[in-house]
């Protein structure tokens, strides 16, 4: 079937399912991109695992569904199944440069209307589901990876309000994976849940819905970016 005749959907699985196979393994990166990985303290080793890949530019408004003209470059970041470690039909990218709207600024972006979902590093994918070590529960992908590519087991909150749906205050389907009754989980906010009051409070409702789960939860306070 032409690509033109495909529902919107099927079209971004399709180029999803092509970004990630072998076709972009001999350069999967350009060299800003890999930069800005690089940025955020993660290794090649786990920008490999984790099958970040530089797209495309035309492939750009093809996976967010919408048009995107002031977006000049943009990377994937694929969302791992937490029960298989197969790669989800699920798409959020960061975008370069960063768009400034009256809402503040825009570092990623993935189609309206999808769905929010945890991210699972895979370095430590067992363990996050096994329940024996302490969990992190980091906010943002590439943070998230980080910390699990130092060896201790962490999921990814896409935002300090990536742990619900929109108009819900039940934890993500995706917290079933987690084994949280009785464990220790180590929540960490970006830095700004020191100075914003909205986001305090975001911090807050995350750890109460943990604990209602049997978690025992301690906030763990990153630097104030300055």
């Amino acid at each position: 079937m032409n690509a033109k005749h495909l529902a919107p959907d099927e079209l971004r699985r399709r180029h999803l399912e092509l970004l990630l196979s072998t076709l972009y393994v001999r350069d999967p990166l350009t060299r800003e991109h890999r930069a800005d990985l690089h940025k955020s303290g993660l290794s090649d080793e786990t920008i490999e695992r984790q099958c970040f890949r530089s797209i495309p530019p035309h492939m750009i408004d093809h996976l967010t569904g919408f048009p995107t003209p002031k977006v000049v470059s943009a990377y994937v970041l694929p969302f791992a199944n937490p029960w298989t470690g197969a790669w989800l039909d699920h798409v959020r990218m960061k975008i370069f440069p960063a768009i400034t709207s009256d809402d503040g600024t825009i570092k990623y972006l993935q189609p309206r209307h999808s769905a929010v979902q945890l991210y699972f590093p895979l370095a430590t994918l067992e363990a996050v589901r096994a329940g024996a070590e302490p969990l992190y529960v980091v906010e943002g992908e590439k943070k998230s990876a980080r910390v699990a590519e130092l060896g201790r087991p962490a999921v990814g909150i896409c935002g300090i309000e990536g742990w619900h749906a929109a108009g819900s205050r039940a934890l993500l389907p995706d917290f079933e994976a987690l084994e949280l009754r009785g464990r220790r989980v180590e929540l960490v906010p970006d830095g700004d849940v020191q100075t914003n009051p909205n986001v305090g409070r975001a911090a807050e409702r995350l750890a109460d819905a943990l604990e209602a789960r049997g978690a025992t939860v301690r906030v763990v306070l990153l630097p104030v970016a300055a």
